[in-house]
Order: C-alpha cells, then sequence, then structure tokens
C-alpha cells in the first residue's frame, strides 16, 4: 500500500514537473483583441486570474467569452483576495483557451490541478502593440572585450632553456583581466606593459585582478623572464573580436537587436564580455553550401571606413547583440515596420526568412515544424524546414552568417534565425523575437 501511494505521489509529480515546463513564464498580449492561445497538453484544472495592475481579462474556453469592462466582471466565479481581483474557470488545455483583452496591464495567471495543487504561475503581459522594422541585411560586428579575455594557458621558455607555466591552475581561460597591481588594462599592449613595469619597479609576484564568472577577484602570480629579457606570465589574451551575421530588427527608438544568439569566443565558447562595440556594413564575396555534416558560410569582409559605420554595439547577451543605429543605417534598409507576432500567434505551416544572399534583400519560404514555448530552449522556440528551392541551390538550407535573419509570418515579424542542423542544413531553429525584444 505505501508503495502504491509513493508510487501515485511519483507519478503526480512528474507529470506537475513536466506539464510546467512546457507552460512559458510570460504570456505577452496586445490590447483590445480576442487572443487564441493553443497549449496541446494533457491537463485539465483550473485557471486563476489575478490582477496585478489595473486592467480587464476575460478568460474562458472553446471561444465562450462573456465581455465586460467592468473590472469586477469577469467569466467565472469572482472573489476577492489582498484588494485584487481573482477569477476562477475550468479548463483543458487539450483545446484553445481564448483571452479577450481590454487595456494594457499585467496578470497572474494560476494553473492548478483539480483547483488544488498549484502547477505554475505565469505572468501575463497586456501592451500596446509593437511595431519594428525587420531588416536582414548582413552587418560587421566589432567588439571589444570588457578587460583582456585570456584564452590559453602556455608555458614561457627561460633564459636558462626551462620552461615555467606561472599561471597555472591560477588564471584560468576565460577569465578577464582587468588590473595589474593598482594599474587597469583593457589591451594585451597594456598587459604586457604593467606586468614589465610591476617587475622593474619591484621584482616579485604581482596582483591581478580578473573577473571570473561574472564575478571580480584577485590573484597572485610570479611573473618569469623569458628568452627574449621581458617579464611574462603565460598568458594568450584576446582584446577584440569580430565577426559577420545579419541584422534582425531596428525598433521605434532606434535601437537594434541581431544574432538570436550571443557572440561566443571561439577557443573558450563562452559569450564574450564587452565594453562595447561598432555595427559596420559587410560585404559579401562567396556563398560556401552547406552539407550534411558540414555546415556552409558566408564569406565576406567587414568594411571599417567610417562612412559605413551603422550603430554602437552596447550588449552582447546569449539571445543576441544589441545596440543604438547610426543615422546611416536607414539608407540599407529596404523594408518598412511590421507588427509583432507573438508566440502564441505562431502557426505551422509557411513562413518566410528575410536575407542577404544573392546582393538583395528577399523572403525565402520556409515550413515551420514545431513550436517550443517552453522555457528551456529560448534560442530554438521555433524549427523549420528550408522550402524555398533558390536558397537551397545557392546555400543548401541555413548557413554560417544568416543568423538573425528575420522570421516573417502573417504579415507580423515573429523570430530570428539562429541554429542549423549539423546533419541536414536545411533544418534550422529560431528565437522568438518577443524574446529578443526583452532585451531593450
Amino acid at each position: 500500500m505505501v508503495l502504491l501511494i509513493a508510487g501515485i505521489i511519483g507519478c503526480i509529480t512528474y507529470y506537475i514537473y513536466s506539464v510546467k515546463n512546457l507552460i512559458p513564464d510570460t504570456i505577452n498580449l496586445n490590447q483590445n483583441s480576442v487572443e487564441k492561445i493553443n497549449f496541446n497538453l494533457p491537463f485539465i484544472g483550473t485557471i486563476e486570474q489575478r490582477a496585478i495592475t489595473d486592467s480587464t481579462t476575460d478568460v474562458s474556453k472553446n471561444g465562450k467569452v462573456t465581455r465586460d469592462d467592468s473590472a469586477e466582471s469577469y467569466v467565472g466565479t469572482v472573489t476577492q483576495a489582498y484588494g485584487r481581483n481573482v477569477s476562477a474557470i475550468n479548463v483543458n488545455l487539450l483545446d484553445t483557451i481564448n483571452i479577450n483583452t481590454g487595456r494594457s496591464g499585467s496578470y497572474s495567471f494560476e494553473f492548478k490541478l483539480f483547483g488544488l495543487i498549484s502547477m505554475k504561475k505565469v505572468l501575463v503581459n497586456v501592451c500596446e502593440e509593437t511595431l519594428v522594422i525587420p531588416c536582414g541585411i548582413p552587418v560587421g560586428i566589432y567588439i571589444e572585450t570588457d578587460g583582456v579575455m585570456v584564452v590559453d594557458i602556455g608555458d614561457i621558455t627561460l633564459e636558462d632553456g626551462t620552461t615555467k607555466s606561472p599561471a597555472s591552475d591560477i588564471i584560468w581561460p576565460g577569465d578577464y583581466i582587468v588590473k595589474v597591481g593598482s594599474e587597469k588594462v583593457r589591451t594585451k599592449e597594456e598587459l604586457v606593459i604593467a606586468i614589465s613595469e610591476s617587475q622593474q619597479r619591484s621584482a616579485g609576484y604581482v596582483t591581478i585582478g580578473l573577473y571570473r564568472d561574472g564575478r571580480y577577484q584577485e590573484v597572485r602570480i610570479l611573473p618569469v623572464k623569458a628568452q627574449d629579457g621581458s617579464y611574462k606570465i603565460g598568458t594568450w589574451v584576446r582584446d577584440d573580436c569580430q565577426g559577420l551575421g545579419t541584422l534582425t530588427y531596428i525598433d521605434s527608438e532606434g535601437k537594434f537587436g541581431a544574432l538570436g544568439h550571443g557572440i561566443s569566443d571561439v577557443d573558450t565558447g563562452k559569450i564574450v564580455d564587452t565594453c562595447g562595440g561598432r555595427l559596420y556594413c559587410a560585404r559579401i564575396w562567396s556563398i560556401v553550401k552547406g552539407k550534411s555534416g558540414a555546415p556552409g558560410e558566408v564569406v565576406g569582409s567587414i568594411n571599417y571606413d567610417p562612412s559605413y559605420f551603422l550603430g554602437i554595439i552596447e550588449d552582447n547577451t546569449d539571445i543576441g547583440i544589441y545596440g543604438t543605429c547610426d543615422e546611416n543605417i536607414y539608407q540599407y534598409i529596404e523594408s518598412y515596420a511590421l507588427p509583432v507576432g507573438y508566440k502564441q500567434e505562431i502557426d505551422l505551416g509557411s513562413a518566410y526568412i528575410r536575407s542577404f544572399i544573392d546582393g538583395s534583400i528577399r523572403d525565402y519560404e520556409i515550413n515551420i515544424t514545431s513550436i517550443d514555448a517552453s522555457n528551456g530552449n529560448h534560442n530554438k522556440g521555433i524549427s523549420f524546414t528550408v522550402t524555398d528551392r533558390e536558397l537551397l541551390e545557392s546555400t543548401g538550407g541555413i548557413i554560417q552568417g544568416m543568423s538573425g535573419s528575420p522570421i516573417i509570418q502573417n504579415g507580423k515579424i515573429i523570430g530570428a534565425v539562429t541554429h542549423v542542423l549539423v546533419n541536414d542544413p536545411t533544418r534550422g531553429y529560431g528565437i522568438f523575437i518577443e524574446n529578443m525584444l526583452e532585451q531593450n
């Protein structure tokens, strides 16, 4: 009997955990509209709606909505709790949930199993319609690291021919060196000079200030004199990085988002911490076609001439790079603003990616095969297959450099391309545009 009860409890716990991860943390809705949400989950229970800000939102199942702008009138049973309006309605998440929104505001929805067991709390934001310009142009990305990034630890050959590795087990790849003694360092050259000067003043241990996993700490290292007479600590470092990508959008305030994923260091695989950077025009020279096991790529160059400057990079995050546009950027943008389509509006089937492959900005057809609104894979919420014949002939599908290409469906921008399947370049992933916009 005890085993049976334990088994039942275990099954319920696993069920709650599984369903909880498939329900998004946040749902964004346009004000004054009827929104349909399909969770397609094996869940029968209760949704409790609790007002956070002054707004009106009604919830029902199967399209049976009673609309009323009164703050006290809801579909379902209405009670008062902590001075906030609360309503509850029984739902089957295999059916369509209709939400009739009112004015802008925020709500907390709580999903309960059997009306008793709390499974998930969801923040629902009712907001004004958002418009952004979907871009799709290739851009050159130049990022300055926040300090000097350590990419590897090495041995130093001393004057007597022996070797030592002063930084071994003290400094790690991925660390960012920002100080030597009391001197701040921002470039490789400044690091070399600071270490040399510290030994000229007083030979011995030197204090290195660095960031590791976002936390500042100080370590002590004894520099050694190399065969060329210079003092070294045995680190390979980098103070900037460059690459090509695709500009995703520009918003109404002149802010841009690109890539849909962060820029990682090629050696450490970690997101590069940046103190800023710049966006430039990129010139595409050729296309390396993708094939199974060998992703293709865009071959191009960055034009660093001031006349091709496009904007300031302010953030490098795991969902894209962000910054402020220069006025110069608008001469390269041919499209107009489109409304943002939230994840619950996305349909399986035909959509388009906007990209710059054949010398002009074009829309190429894809087929959306699945949508994952869970919280685990925010860079891979959209799965799709390339169906456009011209794109398949020229690139083989999705290739490196197309990251950030906006995804458009039903006249709305819904996401951006982020990844390609290595063994099948015709298949790729995208991030929801609402996830990218959360950074702005």
